[in-house]
């Protein structure tokens, strides 16, 4: 009422009633109703960087430590990450995700003015540099030797994926955290 009953006051000076101005009081008030349902049903979405990198950093650990371990198990050539790799890349990529929303997907959804996004000759030099930052700490921490590197066994790599993709899921619900490795749908 502090907002609506000034403006009506206003208005009635120059002959507009209230009732043209917001419609019928019972749709009036049935529109305060609609909304907090809507806001209820979705809530915002947790856009903290460090929750997001951390989302995704579970989801990257998550899906290279099961993926990797499981092709172990059934291809005749053994190849596997050590921990520091999987632990490093999984870093890097969560950023080089994050930085993708920074730069580019929060700008698609429609909630910031796109005239607001950073200039591409700003921002692609910026994602280049961390892609080829991922490849390289991908190289190097593989050439790690086995003490610095240790390999975890298949099983237990396949239960630690799934316990970051299980820890994922379940402080996305929690936090309610917005994913930075989707793009928003168009």
């Amino acid at each position: 009422f502090e907002e609506v009953i000034p403006k009506i006051l206003e208005e009635q000076a120059k002959g507009t009633t209230a009732r043209s101005l917001y419609g019928a009081p019972t749709h009036w008030a049935h529109s305060f109703t609609v909304k907090e349902q809507y806001e209820k049903e979705h809530p915002k979405l947790n856009d903290a960087p460090s929750l997001m990198i951390f989302d995704s950093f579970l989801f990257i650990f998550g899906v290279f430590a099961a993926i990797s371990a499981f092709m172990n198990l059934v291809a005749p050539r053994r190849t596997g990450y050590g921990l520091i790799t999987l632990i490093l890349g999984s870093l890097t990529g969560a950023l080089l995700l994050y930085l993708m929303y920074y730069f580019f997907y929060q700008y698609m959804d429609g909630t910031k003015d796109r005239s607001e996004r950073p200039s591409l000759w700003k921002s692609m030099p910026i994602l280049v540099g961390v892609m080829f930052l991922w490849v390289i700490v991908l190289s190097f921490t593989s050439l790690l030797p086995q003490v610095l590197n240790p390999t975890i066994p298949d099983v237990l790599a396949i239960v630690l994926g799934a316990l970051a993709l299980v820890l994922r899921f379940y402080l996305k619900k929690r936090f309610n955290i917005k994913s930075s490795s989707t793009a928003p749908a168009t």
